[in-house]
């Protein structure tokens, strides 16, 4: 057996536990396969599967072992665990709920519908439910019926001419599909997905084969690697802003920021490519960096250094030190695998000492020249400023720019709204036919794809979103505003807003997420299928989730807005969405309403878990302003938001709010805003006198103690300016109180702010 057939001896070994939950007889789960698969699985991954739990072969004990590592489990452990499935009365429970980091949460038993997997309100956690047996049959006889015919419409095994490869990894991405929230085991403790379960074991029995090849004798039998890619803000943002490039900086920033996923994807393949593994080694990729479980031996140590020098030498060529990777790895044992969390804490460790020494392998290949200007170009780029300029056509129309800089036109302009389905990774450079190729120099190029009718072609291909017919589900936080069939320009973003044209620049991101992942998982189990489950649901949320809250939010608006003239399709424009962040564009109004939507949706998706937060920071800005220094302003907001006591909290005007707890926190900003603009829109309180007050609530504690002599001043106009007789009261008795702890004046500059942001065009009687 090479090591395709051992990994998919992995990928399949569970696969059993479907077959019997639906209620069919044991024998059915080889019948299935031999049917279904026929000659793409030999006799030795079928007799492999069939005895691995009793093992009478060297194969069928590699298996056993990666099965036990996977699970994290002792060896008598796992027996017991199989002997006490209950398989009728369990769904998936959700991982969240049990995360703990210190604060008190009662746990609901929220569990998974069997489903597969998708971008819906079918992916969030219930509570767990008295279904009857009969139903959870039904759910996975269905989960059955689609795999079947998922198999049967990707997979053609009619030739003798088998590609174990892509065999393999049409496996993985349907088993992906359709075991995501299915249980790995319907145990005491059922919270692993089964597809991460059957991943992890597949990557492990690769791994172990390797090993015992080689037959060096070491305590340590894996790898693990990180490879994280540096310099990417930098990179992104570095487009220059003026009148001749205004017009597509929204689609550069877009191709860019597509440019580092597709590039962080591509590197992680390339590795388990060259390095004879599978797509399963690939523990994580996301938010610019990628995870590998590689086999201990001196072979894989070689290989990965010559594979890091070949792409930091690429790197370097093509973008000096404006991007570079850093590769670290660490030696893994089996108890490293058990506990997974803690291995995770060690290689971060050493990927932030190989982060001081990054650029050491060029300087070292370079000499000299590495400090060396090389000259300067004559045609500069008017983007970038970094590549030679010449003539390109884009659009029936002939601009002066460089080819990365078109590329990222290109990419920004077509990776939006499924205009791209299709991603396919060639490392042989052999695709010729796409509708776009982005390309890695020798070590191969990534093709994009409006239509593809063949689904055998490149490594592996990726369908963005579901959007497509077949391949793997990748999601892809893809949102953006188009405007006559093109992506709008931040300019036509900010008309959208209610009031005044302004943008905001949303960045959010989970607080505390090392903890969570370190220390967050109760000790019975940090297996290395757990972590799995874990970064994959929150990566659902971010990727993919995150799509379906600004599309329901674009429909809201629709229903609700002022402006009848609506000329985008959406509001929201993602720049970036992955791992645990998130860096989004849209009106300034609607904006702040998106950061409370996305903290609501994360909570029932996490369970109401309150050792789960996350954190905002919401900068407005003039839609002319370079967009860069918008963004950099708004993480600067987002670390105001999180340096707070509590975290879990949003910044807007340069102050944190909490999101529901406190008495003056970011809800009650928006509803007494709203309270003001009705005002204002009725002509019940003058803009005038809106704006006085707002000055004075900024001024009353300007040098740290409040200035009482305001107070009076507050009341006296309020009482002579405004007519409305319940409006004058309510607002008297809001900021004009006996106790000015009971007051609300410091904070009403808030909500007044907002109210006069929004009736800039209100014209008053």
């Amino acid at each position: 057996m090479d090591n395709y057939d051992i990994a998919i001896a992995g990928l399949l070994h569970d696969l059993g536990k479907i077959f019997k939950r639906a209620g069919l007889p044991s024998h059915y789960t080889v019948q299935f396969l031999q049917e279904n698969l026929k000659t793409a699985l030999s006799e030795d991954i079928i007799y492999t599967l069939e005895k691995y739990d009793e093992p009478k072969d060297r194969w069928q004990e590699i298996l056993k072992e990666a099965d036990r590592l996977s699970s994290g489990m002792d060896s008598g452990d796992r027996k017991e665990s199989i002997n006490n499935e209950q398989y009728y009365n369990k769904r998936l429970y959700s991982i969240f709920d049990d995360i703990n980091i210190g604060k008190e949460h009662r746990k609901g038993n929220y569990c998974y519908k069997i489903v597969p997997l998708n971008i819906s309100e079918e992916i969030f956690p219930m509570k767990e439910e008295k279904a009857s047996p009969e139903e959870i049959e039904k759910e996975y006889k269905n989960i059955l019926k689609l795999m079947e015919e998922d198999i049967k419409k990707e997979i053609d095994t009619s030739t003798d001419s088998i590609n174990k490869e892509a065999i393999y990894n049409k496996i993985y991405y349907i088993l992906e599909k359709y075991t995501t929230f299915v249980p790995s085991t319907t145990s005491k403790y059922s919270d692993i997905s089964l597809f991460d379960h059957l991943k992890t074991t597949s990557a492990i029995a690769v791994c172990l084969r390797e090993f015992h090849n080689s037959n060096e004798k070491k305590d340590s039998q894996f790898i693990l690697l990180e490879g994280d890619v540096s310099g990417i803000q930098n990179f992104i943002f570095q487009v220059t802003e003026g009148e001749e490039t205004k017009r597509y900086v929204s689609k550069i920033l877009r191709g860019r920021s597509t440019y580092i996923n597709v590039l962080i994807d591509f590197l992680s393949k390339y590795f388990v490519k060259k390095l004879g593994l599978t797509i399963s080694n690939i523990l994580y990729c996301g938010g610019g960096k990628f995870q590998l479980l590689l086999p201990n031996t001196e072979d894989t140590k070689t290989t990965i250094e010559e594979i890091k020098v070949q792409i930091q030498k690429y790197l370097y060529e093509k973008y000096k030190t404006k991007l570079g990777l850093v590769i670290s790895y660490i030696e893994v044992d089996e108890e490293g695998v058990k506990n997974y969390s803690d291995s995770l804490v060690k290689l971060q460790e050493h990927t932030l000492m190989e982060k001081n020494r990054k650029f050491i392998d060029i300087i070292n290949i370079e000499k000299d020249n590495f400090f060396i200007n090389k000259g300067t170009i004559k045609n500069l780029c008017k983007y970038c400023y970094a590549n030679e300029a010449k003539t390109q056509l884009y659009k029936n129309e002939q601009i002066n720019i460089c080819d990365e800089c078109y590329i990222h036109i290109h990419l920004g302009e077509f990776l939006v709204r499924n205009r791209y389905k299709y991603i396919a990774y060639d490392f042989d450079n052999s695709i010729e036919d796409a509708d776009l190729l982005v390309k890695f120099g020798n070590m191969g190029q990534v093709a994009f794809y409006e239509r593809l009718e063949n689904n055998n072609i490149g490594f592996m291909i990726e369908n963005i979103n579901g959007a497509g017919n077949f391949g793997r589900l990748k999601f892809v936080g893809n949102t953006v505003p188009i405007k006559e069939g093109s992506v709008a320009s931040f300019n036509d973003i900010g008309t959208m807003a209610e009031g005044e044209d302004k943008i905001a620049v949303l960045k959010m991101d989970i607080d505390n997420l090392g903890t969570i992942f370190s220390t967050g998982l109760e000790d019975r189990n940090k297996s290395i299928s757990r972590v799995s489950t874990l970064s994959r649901m929150i990566d659902i949320f971010f990727c993919g989730y995150i799509n379906k809250i600004c599309e329901d939010l674009y429909q809201e608006y629709i229903q609700e807005s002022k402006n009848n003239k609506v000329s985008l399709d959406n509001l929201y424009y993602i720049n970036f969405s992955g791992g645990d962040d998130l860096a989004i564009i849209g009106p300034w109004d609607w904006t702040i309403e998106l950061a409370i939507r996305i903290k609501e949706k994360l909570n029932y998706f996490v369970c109401l878990n309150p050792n789960i937060t996350i954190s905002a920071g919401v900068y407005f800005a003039d839609s002319k302003m370079p967009i860069r220094i918008s963004l950099q302003e708004g993480e600067k907001y987002l670390e105001k938001a999180k340096s707070s006591k509590t975290k879990d909290s949003i910044c807007i005007f340069n102050e944190a709010f909490r999101w529901d707890e406190d008495i003056y926190n970011i809800k009650k900003v928006m509803k007494d805003g709203e309270l003001y603009t009705k005002w204002l829109e009725e002509n019940k309180l003058s803009r005038n006198l809106a704006f006085t007050i707002m000055v004075a609530s900024k001024n009353i504690n300007r040098k740290g103690n409040i200035d009482f002599d305001l107070i009076p001043l507050v009341a006296y106009l309020i009482s002579r300016n405004v007519n409305d007789e319940n409006v004058k009261k309510e607002m008297i008795d809001r900021l004009v109180t006996a106790d000015i702890k009971d007051s609300e004046i410091e904070f009403v500059k808030y909500p007044l702010m907002i109210a006069l942001m929004k009736t800039r065009k209100v014209k008053e009687v």
